[in-house]
This record gives structure tokens, C-alpha cells and sequence, in this order.
């Protein structure tokens, strides 16, 4: 019954409301939206920026014409770049950027504020950080001086005039977005998330390279709550046209990685927390990170034994609910990506090993209480058997 209303109709609401806020609903439970806030940061970071030089992905100088609303948006406001509230964000970007080196903790804190030119949290509960009075301090300006120039270079004009870009890009973004998954892994793991949203950010820079993207992953406090959301610049560079009206590619067109983004990213909601219980244990263990197991990893940066163990939970979490709702071709084709692309070359004794816990719901009713027992199963392997699998799956046959 559940998988028969699933199948059955995927919701698409559009929202375009005075501020030129974009969202469709995939489904009861996921959303995908352009955020005004989110967009108004990265329109302000790129003007800060040639006060600065650099911030991440944000270069001084760089035309970023593969990136269409990064180029026009910064050919539209760069004549508001000595406006006080811009000058102000600058220095505050400087701040953060020789303190924390990223501006992740400005995306994660503006999306729990509503959309400018409102003033307030989302919700009553907001994600921030309660232990450093110091941050807490920049990002509440930082929001104040982007409201400022949210209102003073009319940035929700710019936004609704652009319609028509924001909604292609969604529809892009949409076409590759698995919904099913998000019900199945809450199925296969036990756990239940209030919702998932995931914001395109069109405006989020990126340099020029055919795979390069980025992704924000956090969760907002909500009183029903966590909800994991997920940030996404675009993932494919496109040819630069005379306006912003001409496109007919969106830069969103990379069906390999919004999967990854939207669905592997995610499944590190289930995981994460539930490893951090077991991190010092695992540590110990760090001698079964071998040489050859770190030879096929470390270009994928997974550096370490702890972050080996989560990232083939997180692919194991994956495949095991495609094959739970009986989707073989996606099971397999994860399977191809995980071990023949990212060598997570121990997939194959973990998918043995944890129909333990899919053939014993009584005893297990939840990932979470099985976890003891996996974390047994791992502490159990030894250096040969690690490298074992490495030479058996180094190079994966379908």
C-alpha cells in the first residue's frame, strides 16, 4: 500500500510569492526551494569579495560566465559594491574567513531566519551554535547588514524578474531527484525525519572544471525536528549567453551528482549521529585502515579509518533500501558507483553481514539497535582481511 501511493503521484507546487521565492514539493516529506536569503549572500559575498580577494570558491577578478546567475548577478548589482551594508559584510566575511576558512556557517545560519526582508527564525527553535557567544555575534549582523542590501539593491526584483531562469533550474535539478529513496531509507533504517528540503543556490560560485560542484549539508532545528537540508551550487558549467532570458540549460543538468547530492549526502543524516556513540572505539581500530585500503580511498578524501566506516554505512544504507523496496536496477547501479567508482571495496561483506539485521526486525527493530552488533562485526576484521577485499574488488565486475 505505502509504495503503491508513492508510485502514484509526485506533487509539483510551484510558490512564487512577492519576494520571488521558488519551491516544489516532491512529495509530503521533500522539498527543493530557491532561498532569497542564500541568494542575497552569495550576490553580496561576490561584491565583498573584490574588497577581500577571496572567500572558498569566490575568487576577486574571475568572470564566472560558466555560472550564469553568479556572472549576471554580479554585472546587475556590482554598481551597489561601496554600499555601507556590502563594506560591512566584507569585513565580517574577512573575519570568519581567517577564523573558520568557510562560509558554510553563514549558508547553514541564514536558512534558519525567514526569507528577507523578514526578520525572525524559521522556526521557534533555529540552528545555531549556543556555545560561541563570538559567532553568534557576526552571523546575527551578517543577517541584519544582508537584509539592509536585500531592501536597498531591490534584490527580490531581481529574483522575480528572473523567473524564468529559477524555474528552470529546478526542473532540471527535479527531473533527477530520487523521492522514493528518502521513504525507504527512513523504512530501512527505523528513523523518521520531519522533512528534507534542498535549496538550489544558482548564485553560489564555483570555479570553471567540468566536475565541479559543491554541496552544504546540515539540519534545521524544527519543533518537530531535525531537518536534514542540503545546499547546491550548479553541477555543470554551460555556455554563456547574452542574458539571463536566453538560457535553455540551467547548469543543473548532471543527473550523476544530483543523486549523489540529494540522496547519498542525506543518507548521512541516519549515520552520522549514530557513529559519533562508537568514534573512540573506532579510532582504536584505526590499524585497519591499511596502506592498500587507503591507497584506493584517499583520492575519494576518505583519510581514515572512523570516515571509512561512515561512508560505507551511509552507501550500505543505500543500497540495502533499494533492494528493500525491490528496485534491483538502482541497487545495482549504486553497487557500480559505490565500489567500481568510490572502491568502498568492503560493501560486499557489510551487504552479507547486515541481512542479519533485515531478517530479524523482532530482535532489531532499528538500525540503531543493531549498530552494536556491526560495530562488533568491524572490530572483528584484520588487516588481511581489509586487504583481501581491496585486491578481490579494486577493479569491480558487475
Amino acid at each position: 500500500m505505502l509504495l503503491k501511493s508513492l508510485f502514484g503521484v509526485i506533487i509539483l507546487v510551484w510558490a512564487v510569492h512577492c519576494n520571488a521565492q521558488y519551491r516544489i514539493d516532491l512529495s509530503s516529506k521533500v522539498s527543493i526551494e530557491v532561498n532569497a536569503n542564500l541568494e542575497t549572500y552569495f550576490f553580496a559575498e561576490k561584491l565583498a569579495v573584490e574588497k577581500i580577494d577571496n572567500f572558498v570558491f569566490d575568487h576577486s577578478g574571475e568572470d564566472y560566465s560558466h555560472q550564469p546567475i553568479v556572472y549576471f548577478g554580479f554585472q546587475h548589482f556590482r554598481k551597489f559594491k561601496d554600499l555601507p551594508s556590502i563594506t560591512r559584510i566584507a569585513e565580517l566575511l574577512k573575519q570568519i574567513r581567517d577564523t573558520y576558512y568557510d562560509n558554510a556557517p553563514i549558508t547553514n545560519y541564514l536558512i534558519t531566519l525567514k526569507e528577507f526582508p523578514a526578520i525572525g527564525s524559521r522556526y521557534e527553535i533555529q540552528n545555531i551554535d549556543t556555545t560561541s557567544t563570538q559567532i553568534n555575534s557576526v552571523l546575527k549582523e551578517i543577517a541584519d547588514s544582508l537584509r539592509r542590501f536585500y531592501i536597498q539593491a531591490n534584490v527580490g526584483k531581481f529574483l522575480k524578474d528572473n523567473a524564468a531562469f529559477y524555474q528552470g533550474a529546478l526542473k532540471e535539478e527535479v527531473k533527477d531527484i530520487d523521492v522514493l529513496a528518502y521513504t525507504a531509507m527512513e523504512s530501512w533504517y527505523g528513523k523518521t525525519f520531519p522533512h528534507y528540503i534542498i535549496f538550489l543556490v544558482p548564485s553560489m560560485p564555483i570555479t570553471a572544471g567540468e566536475d565541479n560542484y559543491r554541496g552544504i549539508g546540515t539540519q534545521i532545528h524544527s519543533p518537530g525536528g531535525l531537518i536534514p537540508a542540503m545546499m547546491i551550487s550548479s553541477e555543470t558549467m554551460v555556455a554563456r549567453q547574452s542574458s539571463l532570458s536566453d538560457y535553455r540549460k540551467f547548469g543543473f543538468d548532471n543527473p550523476r551528482v544530483t543523486r549523489m547530492l540529494t540522496k547519498h549526502e542525506m543518507g548521512h543524516s541516519f549515520i552520522n549521529p549514530l557513529l559519533e556513540k562508537y568514534r573512540l572505539q573506532l579510532e582504536a581500530d584505526s590499524g585497519l585502515y591499511t596502506p592498500g585500503l587507503k591507497e584506493v580511498l584517499s583520492p575519494h578524501y576518505i583519510n581514515d579509518w572512523f570516515v571509512c566506516v561512515i561512508e560505507h554505512l551511509v552507501r550500505l544504507g543505500e543500497i540495502r533500501s533499494a533492494v528493500m523496496i525491490k528496485n534491483i536496477t538502482e541497487a545495482q547501479r549504486l553497487r557500480s558507483t559505490h565500489i567500481g567508482e568510490y572502491k568502498c571495496v568492503l560493501l560486499p561483506l557489510l551487504e552479507n553481514k547486515i541481512q542479519e539485521y533485515e531478517n530479524n526486525g523482532i530482535q532489531q527493530p532499528d538500525f540503531d539497535s543493531y549498530l552494536p552488533k556491526l560495530m562488533l562485526y568491524l572490530h572483528s576484521l584484520n588487516p588481511v582481511i581489509i586487504d583481501e577485499q581491496v585486491q578481490k574488488f579494486k577493479v569491480y565486475l558487475n
